[in-house]
């Protein structure tokens, strides 16, 4: 009777753990990545959810046979090894011990594939700070390599991460494009057939591979979903912190223009120059046209900005149809009369006269005596208020949209970019950059006359573009690049034993150069710009 009793027992036992085992299997049957990276196969409800937060090494990238090796080997003080590799490393730095960094960080690399902060913050070190320990610019570029490399290993491991794909981007493009040893760096950087592979020749520019990660880049946040701090979706920790979508999407249309104007620096004009900015200037218009959301939860395009501003003399101009005629300046003169005797004294005074208080207490003035859409919409008729009401939100509405939108695009500097690439396209632009090239090249080459011949030829043709886009003698940045071609000029005319031309055709870039380098900067622009940061929630 025993035996029988223990021999139902077990039976009883093995359907236990059958019965156990279908909804385990229901729960934790593991799934099938497919080359589209969506879960194949019969997955379990864990596997769902795994794949979902992107949890599991197969969803987050490619699987280290002996990086796993390595964590169990640890036995669960992973964290403790990591710090004491860490610190390794930094004392290897310090030492110069190249070798015995490169072997740590491959450790690094193994124990923590999906920490994020490894590669970004090695492959600095490696690209900025070990780089320049060396003399020889092709020491430099193998390391800055070597730092790329290693973040791309990093990609690898941590598939469709934004800010690592924004980081080969950024070392890519602005590390051998701007360095001290650019020249030398992009010529390295074309003949690098290991680090390029199978990529053709005319397609190894350094700004035109960093657009191609930032595309990646895109992509992940775009087509894949994934935040741009690059943090798991469905955790709600840190989704502020990455970089702002403003800045973000800005980056592959700046490389296309970056590229366009090194290829005119080497040497490079004509119909090529000219199609290189055409296509800077559609990705920046296309840019314009993304879908941005500012840090007050307002969705804006920054090609909308005249779009809002002609909206809302719109509806003003109909608001004020419904009013009498001299309504406005009515208003004006009530305001103007509830001013205080102090207030009333600024503003008579001739404004060359008022002192420094006067000037500053003119702001509180101007804004006591403005009249807004909605003081008009209140002397409205009862029978039109309503309507009235409605336009003046209208107008307010899209004129704050249209403020903006000017705050974002100057943080860009989106008026500047989209007004240069209009220009570079135009012939004058063109022949000017490649006439002012040659002078160069004939002034190294100590050719004179003829220097002097392509100098005075190239200002010709800028002085025509300046005519016909006045908008460029107020950007710096034009003023700069022209005034360095006119330096080099007055080095020639000296050369020459020759005065500069008192009626030189570029004269106003001269004093425009000369009044900005004399210009002490503002005192707080240091803080505006802290403010306009802020404003699209990027913190110091």
């Amino acid at each position: 009777m025993n035996e029988r009793n223990r021999l139902i027992r077990k039976v009883l036992y093995l359907l236990g753990i059958a019965v156990l085992l279908a909804p385990i299997w229901l729960l934790a049957a593991p799934g099938v990545i497919n080359e589209q990276g969506q879960l194949a196969g019969r997955p379990g409800k864990l596997s769902q959810i795994r794949h979902a937060a992107r949890l599991s090494q197969a969803d987050l990238g490619e699987i280290d046979p002996a990086g796993e090796t390595i964590k169990l080997a640890t036995l669960g003080l992973k964290n403790i090894a990591v710090n004491l590799l860490w610190s390794r490393a930094n004392d290897f730095k310090m030492k110069e011990n190249w070798t015995a960094l490169s072997a740590t960080l491959e450790q690094l690399r193994k124990l923590v594939p999906n920490y994020v902060s490894v590669w970004q913050f090695q492959a600095w070190n490696l690209s900025y700070n070990v780089s320049v320990e060396f003399d020889d610019y092709r020491d430099r570029y193998r390391w800055v390599i070597r730092g790329i490399n290693f973040l791309r290993e990093g990609t690898r491991y941590n598939a469709n991460n934004p800010p690592l794909l924004w980081d080969m981007g950024w070392t890519i493009s602005q590390k051998i494009g701007r360095a001290d040893e650019h020249v030398q760096f992009r010529r390295l950087f074309k003949k690098d057939d290991e680090f390029h592979g199978s990529r053709a020749v005319p397609d190894r520019d350094n700004w035109l591979v960093g657009q191609e990660w930032f595309r990646k880049a895109e992509h992940a946040v775009v087509d894949l979903g994934v935040p741009i701090s690059g943090l798991n979706p469905n955790l709600d920790i840190g989704q502020k912190r990455g970089k702002s979508p403003l800045i973000f999407f800005s980056d592959a249309p700046k490389c296309q223009m970056n590229y366009a104007e090194a290829m005119e620096e080497e040497g490079t004009f004509g119909e090529v120059a000219q199609n290189a900015w055409k296509l800077a200037g559609d990705l920046w218009h296309r840019y314009g046209q993304r879908d941005l959301t500012t840090t007050r939860n307002e969705t804006i395009r920054l090609n909308d900005k005249e779009l809002n501003e002609e909206l809302a003399r719109q509806a003003l101009a109909d608001l004020e149809k419904l009013l009498p005629e001299g309504e406005r300046e009515k208003v004006r003169q009530e305001k103007i009369g509830k001013l205080s005797k102090r207030e009333r004294i600024a503003f008579d005074m001739d404004p060359g006269k008022r002192n420094t208080d006067q000037q500053s207490l003119m702001y509180t003035v101007e804004q006591k005596i403005k009249v807004t859409p909605s003081d008009l919409a209140n002397r409205a008729a009862a029978a039109r208020r309503s309507e009235a009401l409605n336009l003046a939100e209208q107008s307010m509405r899209a004129e704050n949209i249209a403020g903006t939108i000017d705050r974002y695009r100057d943080i860009v500097n989106f008026d500047y970019w989209r007004l240069r690439c209009a220009v570079e396209q135009t012939e004058d632009a063109t022949s000017g950059r490649r006439l002012l090239y040659q002078a160069r090249q004939e002034l190294d080459a100590a050719r004179l006359a003829e220097s002097r011949k392509r100098f005075e030829e190239g200002f010709t043709k800028w002085r025509a573009v300046l005519d016909k886009f006045p908008r460029l003698l107020g950007e710096n940045t034009m003023t700069e690049d022209l005034a360095d071609f006119i330096k080099d000029y007055q080095r020639l005319l000296e050369q020459l034993d020759e005065p500069m031309p008192k009626d030189f055709i570029l004269k106003d870039v001269m004093e425009r150069e000369q009044a900005y380098l004399s210009e002490p900067p503002p005192a707080d622009q240091a803080e505006d710009a802290k403010e306009k940061l802020k404003e699209i929630g990027v913190e110091e």
